[in-house]
């Protein structure tokens, strides 16, 4: 870790021990973990393609509002938080896949409108993918907490197994074998889908 991600890391993790309790904690840790927010909903543009409706400014911007809803509850340290931080931007990601979903089901729209999406390739195949990435992980959560967490981690958070391994509290070793038993549990699961880990 480099000097200045140290110093980023200690100071969340004094803000955090400081203003523990307090309704502003966000308000002053926002400007420390807005590159961690940005990155990780970069990663997801990267990942889910340019989308009009959901820009990185605008997932970063929603996350934080999450993040802020759910102060109330302790955060440990910047480890703990940049948990939370992927965890919401999952949330995000999938309530606006759903949303796309719905949209394109005909939710408020006219049958011509549905039409003219789908013949203009919305990317309907996009918010399928997570939604579909998503049923499966909370299939793994069921059966195994240990091994979904390294996925959202690496696929919603776009995380190294280094990082996560720092996160989690384990070995990359180990963090290499539950991505790699998930990996083979997810394929299993998603066998008939072109969704690819």
């Amino acid at each position: 870790m480099s000097e200045e991600k140290e110093q980023v890391a200690g100071d969340v993790t004094q803000l955090l021990a400081e203003l523990r309790g307090s309704p502003d904690l966000m308000d002053h840790i926002l400007p420390l973990i807005y590159d961690d927010l940005r990155q990780v909903a970069r990663c997801q543009q990267a990942r889910l393609g340019s989308s009009p409706t959901l820009q990185t400014t605008e997932l970063v911007h929603e996350a934080f509002i999450k993040l802020r809803q759910a102060s109330d509850q302790p955060i440990h340290n910047r480890l703990h938080l940049k948990r939370l931080s992927y965890l919401a931007i999952r949330q995000l990601i999938v309530d606006h896949a759903r949303g796309k979903m719905a949209a394109k089901r005909g939710a408020g729209q006219s049958a011509e409108a549905i039409e003219d999406d789908l013949m203009a390739g919305a990317g309907a195949d996009d918010e399928k993918a997570v939604l579909m990435v998503n049923d499966a992980l909370e299939r793994l959560e069921q059966s195994n907490p240990e091994l979904a967490e390294v996925v959202i981690a690496r696929f919603f958070g776009g995380y190294t197994s280094e990082e996560i391994g720092e996160m989690l509290g384990i070995s990359v070793r180990t963090v290499q074998r539950y991505w790699d038993r998930a990996r083979a549990w997810l394929l299993m699961d998603m066998q008939d889908s072109d969704v690819r880990f």
